[in-house]
């Protein structure tokens, strides 16, 4: 069996780099182990999952206007035409197909994708969508988005929004927990969410009734979400943080800060980049995803402010006491399916 992944992996992201590594440990579960796997991305030189049946190649295109990509889109093209042509099955992750709703500056490929997808027909390919997330606001785009779900084989999404979304556009679809559910092997259920608030409700006033009684405190943070769009700004939140920060350690308690996303490209979505400024003697941070996913897996977290999605989700699987921050519908989606 040669499955091929388009997977929304480049970006030095931890929570895209362990959705496909359990996304492969599913799809091996549903069909065979000895399955080979040909993942695209555009980064092939920062490998998060590593396993002998699974080989990754670049995505065509890259950089198409950019006339020293010329070759590099040629070769990709060819070796994409072929991959597709050996592969018995293709799989479809790629959370952001419709992508009008973040705070970063990657667009939607929604061109792209009917350009693939009519590839992968052309060539009577089964297609598979993998636990999508959908977000469509502008309804010019519904017919591009029926043409990249035309006969599909299987589709399958991770919220009730995207799967009443579809059945408006009389797609059919099935929602499926997020595959990172099942990083320990099968999914947990445990009640280590302590805690709800609103990520522009995160206040010190909120904190005064909240008791620290643990040595450390892990914030799992990211920018541009912490304070009300109509009042935004980037000193605004910045002050907010570095509020919340002197008040944690002011009780005595010291502050790890874990970066969920190291990307290089764009620096409104680097965690890194942006929760190094918040560095002083009490308050550290985690400096690679490595790093950062061992320190869930390995419970070394006493409490963590969760408020990017994985951070969620890894707190919970791991059973870790968490303080969820929720700021969008996709962490009030997941709310749902913890309570």
């Amino acid at each position: 069996m040669r499955i091929s992944i388009f997977a929304s992996i480049w970006a030095q992201n931890l929570w895209d780099e362990l959705i496909l590594k359990n996304e492969i440990k599913l799809l091996e579960k549903k069909y065979w182990e000895d399955t080979k796997f040909s993942v695209f991305t555009y980064d092939k030189k920062n490998i998060f999952y590593k396993k002998e049946n699974v080989k990754y190649y670049e995505f065509f295109p890259i950089g198409i206007k950019n006339p020293k990509n010329i070759i590099k889109n040629k070769l990709n093209f060819i070796v994409f035409i072929f991959i597709t042509l050996m592969s018995d099955l293709i799989v479809i992750w790629w959370w952001w197909i419709i992508y009008d709703n973040e705070n970063q500056l990657t667009k939607s490929p929604l061109k792209i994708w009917m350009f693939r997808t009519f590839i992968f027909r052309m060539f009577m390919k089964k297609i598979e969508f993998f636990r999508l997330w959908l977000n469509i606001k502008d309804k010019n785009n519904y017919k591009k988005v029926k043409f990249i779900f035309k006969k599909a084989n299987y589709i399958s999404v991770r919220d009730n929004y995207s799967f009443e979304l579809l059945n408006e556009l009389w797609i059919n679809s099935t929602i499926e927990k997020d595959p990172v559910f099942y990083d320990k092997g099968s999914y947990i259920t445990n009640k280590s969410l302590i805690w709800v608030i609103n990520s522009t409700d995160l206040t010190t006033n909120k904190l005064l009734s909240f008791d620290f009684n643990w040595i450390t405190v892990w914030l799992a943070l990211r920018s541009w979400y912490l304070v009300e769009k109509s009042n935004l700004s980037m000193r605004m939140e910045e002050g907010k943080i570095r509020e919340i920060i002197n008040y944690i350690t002011s009780n005595g308690w010291k502050i790890i800060l874990l970066p969920h996303s190291f990307h290089k490209n764009d620096i409104l979505a680097n965690d890194f980049l942006f929760l190094n400024k918040f560095l002083h003697k009490n308050v550290s941070i985690e400096s690679s995803m490595e790093d950062v996913y061992n320190v869930y897996k390995n419970k070394k977290i006493d409490i963590c402010f969760s408020m990017r999605l994985h951070s969620i989700i890894l707190s919970h699987v791991y059973e870790i006491p968490f303080l969820w921050i929720s700021y969008s519908k996709k962490t009030d989606e997941i709310l749902k399916t913890l309570k």
